[in-house]
């Protein structure tokens, strides 16, 4: 299961109706505990109690040892809830006799909620500890996006009632995202390019943008990137992270270096459990066709070679952008030869929902091998119409965005 499907899996589950946030809490635990694809196989869920300075035991699930609801643990003299208000989500060794006695080892919890400080620490409050056969880094991206996304989910709910008719500022908000996305076709040296960018709503957390390098025109950029979080929050976001590239494709020459610092500002701006995927791309006008690409948390592009007729995808490279502090993005390349087609995306396009399954990467794949030989234009329109009529009758849709290269010399 990748960082971004986990994110949905959590984001669908708090969108429905619950009588009180325990019982979202509870869903979204069991939820992540039935799931084949996430190797967990028990879970609780603590919550503080700041008047008595300890956490409670709310509930407990999956193939444990019952610790028993009610049971508390102080703040003071147990070191992992302080850990855990410092970094958030911890993997650790379990101290505790009792949690040890019911089979609990090796500690793996994540902070959810809102913090309340009790004396110099601010602690979450809620944590939610998972049992599981494997302790890696992936785990601990794992329940980092876990606990984002439960958090953003709190604040979603919270926030509902005291919502108010937005459509004058959506509308501003939308009016400036059209004039921020680029135009649709673009032509660099050997290519032509080709995006669209549709929101769901008035506005969405898509963007997709084109940047030149004055001071190097044999190079120039693409970025394809998508918010996590919805609405007007989510057009707030890319358009500041659209904005950051901007100012900073020229300025810095690495792109590693680039991402790290995009992360950092993003981490700053957006406190509140907000992060964003990301493809970074520059391409180069040289007869070898050389792409360098770093690939942030992002679905994989498609790379069609027409030497072969056939597709690869690109892997992704690092962590979403907003994720972690220390997060680093490693930079790859491949080469786009003539004819080549490369198509960049959205999740709203691989996951886009006809009532019964999702579109697919291998049906996105289908259509770019079918129309290879189109122009960049054309593929883009034959990507968004197929996925249009696939999705006509989906329960879900998302924001969809495509931007289309090919080599044409």
């Amino acid at each position: 299961m990748t960082q971004r499907t986990l994110y949905r899996l959590i984001e669908n589950i708090g969108s429905r109706e619950f009588a009180e946030e325990a019982d979202m809490l509870r869903a979204i635990l069991d939820e992540i505990i039935a799931n084949e694809r996430i190797s967990i196989t028990g879970g609780r869920v603590w919550r503080l109690l700041p008047e008595e300075r300890s956490y409670v035991l709310l509930y407990e699930s999956g193939n444990i040892d019952p610790v028993g609801k009610e049971f508390t643990i102080d703040l003071q003299g147990y070191a992992v809830f302080e850990e855990v208000a410092r970094k958030r989500t911890v993997l650790a060794n379990e101290t505790n006799p009792t949690l040890r006695s019911k089979g609990i080892i090796k500690y793996s919890a994540t902070g959810v909620g809102d913090r309340v400080s009790i004396g110099d620490t601010a602690y979450y409050e809620y944590l939610m500890a998972f049992n599981t056969k494997q302790v890696d880094a992936e785990l601990r991206y794992m329940l980092s996006i876990a606990g984002q996304a439960v958090t953003q989910m709190l604040q979603n709910r919270r926030s509902e009632a005291h919502r108010k008719d937005l459509l004058s500022e959506m509308e501003l908000a939308r009016d400036l995202q059209r004039r921020l996305l680029p135009e649709h076709e673009y032509v660099f040296g050997r290519y032509e390019l080709y995006g669209v960018s549709l929101p769901e709503k008035t506005v969405g957390g898509d963007f997709f943008n084109y940047y030149d390098m004055k001071e190097d025109p044999d190079r120039m950029a693409v970025s394809v990137g998508d918010a996590a979080s919805k609405g007007f929050s989510a057009a707030v976001q890319a358009l500041f992270v659209s904005g950051a590239l901007m100012m900073s494709v020229e300025a810095e020459s690495k792109i590693s270096s680039m991402l790290r610092r995009i992360n950092a500002i993003n981490r700053r701006i957006f406190p509140h459990e907000r992060f964003l995927t990301l493809c970074y791309c520059e391409l180069f006008d040289g007869d070898d066709g050389l792409m360098l690409y770093s690939n942030a948390g992002h679905p994989k592009p498609v790379h069609y070679h027409a030497a072969e007729r056939s597709c690869t995808e690109l892997a992704v490279t690092g962590p979403v952008i907003g994720l972690l502090n220390d997060a680093q993005f490693s930079v790859t390349n491949t080469n786009i030869m003539k004819d080549d087609v490369l198509v960049l995306y959205s999740d709203g396009i691989s996951e886009a929902n006809d009532g019964d399954e999702e579109y697919g990467e291998q049906r996105l794949i289908g259509v770019v091998e079918r129309h290879a030989q189109h122009s960049a234009k054309d593929i883009c329109r034959e990507i968004l119409q197929d996925v249009q009529t696939f999705s006509a009758n989906g329960r879900y849709s998302d924001d969809k965005t495509v931007v289309v290269i090919k080599r044409v010399h």
